[in-house]
């Protein structure tokens, strides 16, 4: 069956992109799961004037509309739960169970928490503070009150390492503030977000606010980001994309909610209880291929339990089950593509020259014959 040709979703049209489509490849077979298009910088600001178009009406419109709107998204979701957690198990290359539970599962949870939080207070008293008299006036007591309103175009630029939370989070509380956006999901993974645009659509929520524009390279995401009808920029990816990005928001003045890469260290002393110190570490680091930001990257241990612990260690890694993640046995599955297997190896082969040891793995298994694996 020839993959699905997808369409960018501008102004509630889903509309043919200008330059074409690309491949999303399945990390495990890398075979072809669907063609994701590839949008102009004009179809970017497009979506952007849309969404700036739709915000008078959607921002005015009560609370307990855009909770119901979110609500029935979520209801749509879960109608269709095992076809979406099988499109992002191939296009991400989680595992069964992660695509499940932790991508789809998690995004419709996200969806009914934000429906519950469009109905959430939008003003809140701050406690009254006394002032003493002084150079700047008589004593008095003050008070305040805190509003919360909506921005106004949200930008929300999605992660690879999973096609259904991440977006949700991002979208589903801009929208139940009052906020449209403007989505640009990963390159790697985009499919997911067009099955969530739909399920969006068809709860009813009106033309423009929501946009998905997709495409394989920086053009898609840059427009998204210095369209002059974007008022604040969510991202999630790379400290240098970030970097890049706040230096464009910062020109503009326009608001930024950041979600960076991290360099975790686990630290474990001397009266560690190596069990929980293991199952903590090791569960966390296998865990989608180590492709989140929580992964413990380097461990600092007490000189007395560095032997004991780097050989628990490597027993756990050898015990994980590395393998095709559509069986429900695998707790491995591949990395996201080819470049990033590359660039593990390339890590794992710079650390051998600055003489480290390499304890477990480190190679790419030899009981698979395609996909990007590396372990």
């Amino acid at each position: 069956m020839s993959p699905v040709s997808e369409r960018l979703f501008i102004g509630g049209e889903w509309v043919e992109p200008a330059d074409g489509h690309y491949e999303v490849v399945d990390p495990a077979t890398e075979e072809t799961v669907g063609l994701a298009p590839e949008a102009s910088r004009a179809q970017v600001y497009e979506a952007a004037a849309a969404a700036k178009a739709a915000f008078p009406a959607w921002s005015r419109t009560r609370p307990e509309e855009r909770a119901a709107i979110l609500d029935r998204t979520a209801d749509i979701i879960q109608r269709d739960f095992a076809a979406h957690a099988e499109i992002a198990r191939r296009e991400s290359g989680a595992t069964a169970s992660t695509a499940r539970g932790m991508q789809v599962g998690v995004g419709i949870a996200r969806f009914r928490r934000y429906a519950r939080g469009a109905l959430e207070p939008v003003e809140e008293a701050v406690a009254p503070q006394i002032n003493e008299a002084g150079p700047m006036g008589r004593a008095g007591v003050f008070g305040a009150l805190a509003i919360r309103q909506p921005v106004g175009v949200v930008t929300c630029i999605t992660s690879y390492n999973n096609p259904w939370a991440n977006p949700a989070g991002k979208i589903a509380p801009a929208l139940a503030m009052g906020n449209t956006v403007v989505v640009k999901p990963a390159p790697q993974d985009p499919l997911s977000v067009h099955r969530m645009a739909a399920a969006l659509a068809e709860a009813g929520v009106p033309p423009g606010v929501v946009n998905v524009v997709t495409g394989s390279g920086a053009q898609a995401g840059e427009a998204a980001v210095d369209s002059p009808d974007v008022d604040m920029v969510s991202f999630t990816g790379s400290t240098a994309v970030g970097q890049r990005i706040a230096e464009v928001c910062g020109r503009g003045m326009k608001r930024q909610l950041m979600e960076l890469g991290g360099k975790g260290a686990a630290i474990v002393l001397d009266d560690a209880d190596p069990d929980s110190a293991v199952a903590g570490i090791g569960t966390t680091f296998s865990f989608y291929s180590g492709q989140i930001c929580t992964a413990p990257t380097r461990v600092l241990v007490h000189r007395s339990r560095h032997d004991e612990l780097v050989a628990r260690l490597a027993a756990y890694a050898n015990a994980l089950t590395v393998g095709d993640p559509a069986d429900r046995a695998t707790v491995v599955g591949p990395v996201i593509s080819a470049a990033h297997r590359d660039r593990v190896e390339a890590y794992v082969e710079l650390g051998r020259k600055e003489g480290a040891r390499v304890v477990t793995g480190g190679a790419r298994p030899a009981h698979l014959d395609r996909g990007f694996y590396v372990a």
